[in-house]
């Protein structure tokens, strides 16, 4: 009785450990991993070659605030891979009752292994890649007549919030609006943040 008993911890014991390790090469790999092309597929999904040959499927999804008031998403827009090519993105389109056509509301980003959902209060029309990959910029603004835009600087990774920018508009309440200094990362690929 011993003995069984003995194989049946040891025997539970080697299950434990076993996955364990995969799971570290896994994250290791993802981390390294390179992208060679970004497209979307029939189903409307982004479809990401990697170097090693391999397919990933970052599916249309959506998040409960954007889900809240527009539904769920309906198509990706133009995708895009980091200079870096260890992240790919497009923006994520929704229904909107008051345009005819659809708006961008998160900003959706593949990178080492994970999706990545970025989303604000308003649309984010424009967006790209800083720091090679490891960061991404992006822009909120109302669908018309926006008399400010609000940047965004974020580590990718973490999602951590680095910097923000509010550049003022010309609009119809302010068509002569004061001129601020732009951060160079706003349309620049080099945050100048460590």
């Amino acid at each position: 009785m011993k003995t069984a008993f003995v194989l049946l911890v040891v025997a539970l014991v080697e299950i434990q450990v076993a996955p364990q390790t995969p799971r570290s090469r896994q994250a290791s790999t993802a981390s390294t991993e390179t992208y060679e092309a970004i497209d979307i597929d029939a189903d409307g999904d982004l479809r990401i070659l990697t170097s090693r040959n391999k397919t990933i499927i970052v599916p249309k999804g959506g998040s409960p605030k954007a889900g809240e008031s527009f539904g769920t998403q309906t198509a990706f827009g133009k995708p895009v891979l980091s200079n870096d090519r260890r992240a790919a993105g497009a923006q994520a389109m929704f229904a909107n009752c008051c345009t005819s056509y659809d708006i961008p509301l998160q900003l959706v980003i593949y990178s080492g292994g994970k999706i990545h959902r970025f989303e604000g209060g308003w649309a984010i029309f424009d967006w790209h890649f800083a720091d090679g990959g490891r960061r991404v910029v992006f822009s909120q603004q109302t669908v018309h007549s926006a008399c400010s835009v609000h940047w965004e600087l974020r580590d990718i990774a973490s999602e951590r919030l680095v910097a923000t920018a509010d550049t003022p508009e010309a609009c119809g309440q302010i068509p002569d609006p004061v001129e601020v200094k732009v951060p160079n990362w706003v349309t620049g690929t080099v945050s100048g943040f460590k």
